[in-house]
């Protein structure tokens, strides 16, 4: 009996010696506030931006607050999750915030009735402007507001382009020329916001079957496509190619940190735009009065310098130059002669006037299109381009390939079908045979 006992007292200490080590491996709870945000940006401005924040909310609210950064790869496919998780769950994502990805990305989820209402405080209202550079800052809605400004245009390899005695790039047409075949690397908008944004530019700035011309050169003259607009970047740093159309802060940075006598990035005068990169919150956001406070920091004055300083300056950030243009007016009297960017898109005229509406309601159904004809044909679309350019690229045969399988308000009408997924593969299907058709009698235009 006394060893039944025995025993029976040592199984008792050993469960409670057990219990008692898993309360002190077991991780602590978070006893502050908690964030969730949702974005496609890059690694830098979540590196900056989350210590910062959690920073300056230490000191004005006096508790500590959690942030959980959430990205799955790019702006489509951002929108694809929470699209998924409201879904499942109607009343709430379970995330509090959507950052970045383009004016069309934010127009797409209000569209949707995914996001609410934001809470700017009157003093803040009067730092932004309503418009800049012929683009709106947020939706009459009020359920989005863009953070950063970025405009376009094309980054190129000085030396490399000197090594091979191609003139340096100045416009859309620059990169369609012959002297470009095999020294561009393009991205597939299907995968990158930025890259849908530019092709849809390209088109509005040169009109349908202009445009049309325009992006089939483009990509006859391209390498290959990648899936993310940073991956081009780091191509021609590299010097795998010699030209790509990019964003603003992608190229600046670079050429801040290896200098402007290495690479270089032109706006092409007139044919391309000024566009917000917004920020909105979620409908049944779970920390909604956390997520009021997280906009109004980035959009105040003291978020915003982080965004146009050097690495290293006061009220810069501290760990990569960003290169980024703001949206808050007194931020830029605030950096005046020390912006990385001197531009200052509040008194520069001359970028188009862009309809983010119009580009949201046709994005994805131009994307397939785009798809379709220029990346999933596209060994089939460079072997054509070769035969044209050899041919002296006559107008007639340039047309013949470039011809579009649809005309421009054909796609607004295709638009409202396009989530019927039958309809689009059939769609799809007969487009790529288009494509190759086109493609196979190339050079035999009259």
């Amino acid at each position: 009996m006394k060893s039944n006992r025995s025993f029976s007292a040592q199984k008792k200490w050993i469960s409670a010696t057990l219990s008692l080590a898993a309360l002190m491996f077991t991780a602590p709870v978070h006893a502050g506030d908690s964030l969730t945000i949702i974005s496609p940006h890059r690694k830098s401005i979540q590196n900056e931006y989350v210590p910062a924040f959690t920073a300056w909310y230490k000191e004005k609210y006096k508790t500590d607050v959690l942030v959980d950064w959430i990205d799955q790869g790019g702006s489509n496919d951002d929108v694809k999750f929470i699209k998924a998780k409201f879904a499942a769950t109607p009343k709430t994502s379970g995330i509090d915030i959507f950052w970045g990805g383009g004016t069309t990305t934010h127009a797409e989820i209000a569209s949707a009735k995914l996001s609410d209402k934001l809470n700017l405080s009157a003093p803040l209202k009067k730092q932004l402007p309503k418009a800049i550079g012929g683009s709106n800052l947020s939706n009459d809605e009020g359920t989005y507001i863009s953070t950063a400004l970025s405009s376009f245009g094309i980054f190129y390899n000085i030396p490399m382009l000197a090594l091979e005695k191609t003139p340096a790039p100045t416009t859309w047409e620059s990169l369609a020329t012959a002297q470009y075949k095999d020294k561009i690397i393009l991205t597939d908008s299907r995968k990158s916001g930025t890259a849908s944004v530019m092709n849809h530019v390209i088109l509005e700035s040169a009109g349908w079957e202009k445009g049309w011309e325009l992006l089939t050169a483009m990509s006859g003259n391209a390498r290959q496509f990648t899936a993310s607009s940073s991956d081009v970047i780091k191509a021609v740093v590299a010097g795998d190619a010699a030209a790509t159309l990019a964003i603003d802060f992608y190229a600046l940075a670079k050429i801040g940190d290896l200098g402007a006598d290495k690479l270089g990035f032109v706006l092409p005068t007139g044919k391309t735009i000024i566009e917000g990169d917004p920020v909105s919150i979620l409908k049944g956001a779970p920390h909604r009065q956390v997520a009021d406070r997280f906009v109004e920091y980035i959009l105040s004055v003291e978020g915003q310098t982080i965004l146009m300083l050097k690495k290293g300056d006061v009220g810069g950030p501290k760990i990569e130059t960003l290169a980024r243009l703001a949206v808050n007016s007194d931020a830029y009297k605030a950096t005046e002669g020390k912006r990385v960017n001197p531009l200052n898109p509040n008194t520069v005229k001359g970028f188009l006037k862009y309809d983010t509406d119009k580009q949201a309601a046709v994005r994805h159904v131009l994307d397939d299109l785009i798809g379709t004809q220029l990346v999933d044909s596209h060994k089939e679309l460079r072997a054509a381009w070769s035969k044209v350019i050899k041919d002296g690229a006559k107008p007639a045969d340039v047309k013949s390939i470039s011809k579009a399988p649809v005309t421009a308000s054909e796609l607004t009408t295709l638009a409202a079908k396009w989530d019927n997924a039958v309809f689009r593969n059939e769609k799809i299907n007969e487009w790529v045979k288009f494509a190759q058709a086109k493609y196979a009698s190339a050079g035999k235009a009259k």
